[in-house]
């Protein structure tokens, strides 16, 4: 097929490309941005106009646009072996498998696969066989928290705890049960931390005993609730949840999908709360967007339990055509050495405390403004109408928002099709190479976005 100009791309993205989460007859009156090239923080549009990309892509692009690094090390790989399966072997995954168990040393077995959503499917159903080959075949319900993210695949959907995402799709598969989240600006108590005892944790042990401790699996939870709003657990909250499930043989997942690789100034978000998950998934910035790879991290215990006699029936029957393929693996590796080597982690530490106080200095005083929450390159920015009665914006106000930041050269991310009414939250989730000028950029920008969309007449868009 020719090269197409600006005006063919456009005509043609209209007729074949199915674009997610988006309204296709909004596209009557408008494009959707064709982003030609990227470099640091930034992205090109086919005109050359420059964006700052506030959300790295779908908060994966921990390392930045243009990494010579990676695509050479694609290069290297694809030339040497571009494809084998894991039903045998090959160099790449052992060495990226091996790189991973280093981190995670109390899950150190590594299955591959492709995305945030396969990596999850692929721990319900670990669980669920590790359950039944242990003796407990009714232990199946997975319990998980309302406006968690776990992905959009039928399991890790029915497991996510937003009705939008859900909703046309049902039924959901089976077994899945969701819990109250750690939402303390909106506490589903109505209480206040600390005097609330941190009945959002306990919720987990009142859900267990209604559901019957033989009858559930495992618990799955984010670090932080990442795509429902970016809410922070209050301190102890993690480590509680992980203590509930111990005290009543329940595996512990940890879905680090978002929050793992830096994200929130620690390689993984649960170092931070001093917790030891049986089950560890991850995918967006295990090669930072630049290959489609995902993986699942299992303790020692739960993969021996796998093992038995070559026709015992005991392994796991899960394939995955492309999981481990070597081009990704290869980038993974790289994206790991650019992390390390870069001190990424350290760097998104430092440079999310500043974000924090740029968003506190410039934002706090709006009358727009509900909460802001922050925890390394991780930031919810909960924007609402009402300050009394902590009305959320609607999705117009935000779509209208999105458009200012745009117009200004930001693409920054939001709640989308979370809860009816209920995604009013602005997410700044940057490469965690950005710089504090272009921070502070982003931060002004949505400042005088806020204030332009406050002070206009109401939106009915």
């Amino acid at each position: 097929m020719d090269e197409f100009d600006s005006e063919s791309l456009y005509e043609h993205d209209g007729r074949h490309v199915w674009h997610p989460l988006t309204q296709h007859q909004d596209y009557h009156h408008s494009h959707p941005l064709v982003i030609t090239h990227g470099q640091g923080s930034t992205v090109y549009d086919i005109n050359g106009q420059p964006y700052l990309d506030a959300a790295a892509g779908l908060w994966c692009v921990n390392v930045g646009y243009g990494r010579q690094e990676l695509t050479d090390a694609a290069l290297r790989q694809m030339q040497q072996l571009a494809y084998y399966p894991l039903t045998q072997s090959h160099p790449a995954a052992i060495e990226l498998a091996t790189r991973l168990s280093h981190y995670l040393p109390n899950t150190p077995h590594i299955y591959f696969s492709n995305s945030g959503s396969e990596a999850n499917e692929t721990a319900f159903k670990i669980v669920r066989q590790y359950w039944q080959q242990q003796g407990f075949p009714h232990k199946t319900k997975i319990l998980s928290r309302f406006r968690g993210y776990h992905g959009t695949t039928l399991g890790a959907l029915s497991a996510t705890g937003q009705p939008e995402r859900k909703r046309n799709y049902g039924p959901m598969a089976p077994d899945f049960v969701q819990v109250s989240a750690p939402y303390c600006y909106r506490c589903p108590f109505h209480m206040q931390y600390p005097s609330c005892e941190m009945q959002c944790a306990e919720d987990f042990e009142r859900r267990i005993q209604i559901e019957g401790p033989d009858s559930v699996a495992a618990i799955i939870v984010e670090p932080i609730i990442s795509g429902g709003g970016v809410l922070i657990s209050p301190p102890g909250y993690l480590s509680r949840v992980a203590h509930i499930a111990k005290d009543y043989n329940v595996k512990l997942i940890v879905d680090e999908v978002v929050t793992g690789f830096g994200r929130l100034g620690a390689l993984f978000g649960h170092e931070l709360y001093n917790t030891k998950p049986d089950i560890v998934t991850m995918a967006k910035g295990l090669a930072s967007g630049y290959m489609p790879i995902g993986a699942t991290a299992v303790s020692d215990e739960i993969f021996h339990a796998f093992l038995g006699s070559t026709d015992s029936g005991r392994h796991f029957r899960q394939v995955n055509t492309f999981g481990g393929h070597p081009v990704a693996c290869a980038v993974a590796m790289a994206n790991l050495n650019v992390i390390e080597q870069d001190q990424l982690v350290e760097q998104a530490r430092a440079t999310g405390q500043y974000l924090e106080q740029l968003l506190s200095d410039q934002l706090q005083d709006l009358p727009w403004m509900g909460d802001i929450r922050v925890q390394g390159l991780l930031a919810g920015i909960e924007i609402i109408t009402e300050p009394e009665t902590k009305t959320p914006a609607s999705d117009a106000f935000m779509r209208a928002l999105g458009r200012r930041l745009i117009n200004q050269g930001i693409l920054a991310g939001k709640a989308t099709d979370v809860e009816t009414w209920h995604n009013n939250i602005l997410i700044i989730a940057p490469p965690l190479v950005i710089h504090r000028y272009e921070l502070e950029r982003i931060v002004t920008g949505m400042a005088h976005a806020i204030r332009q969309v406050g002070q206009a007449p109401p939106v009915h868009v």
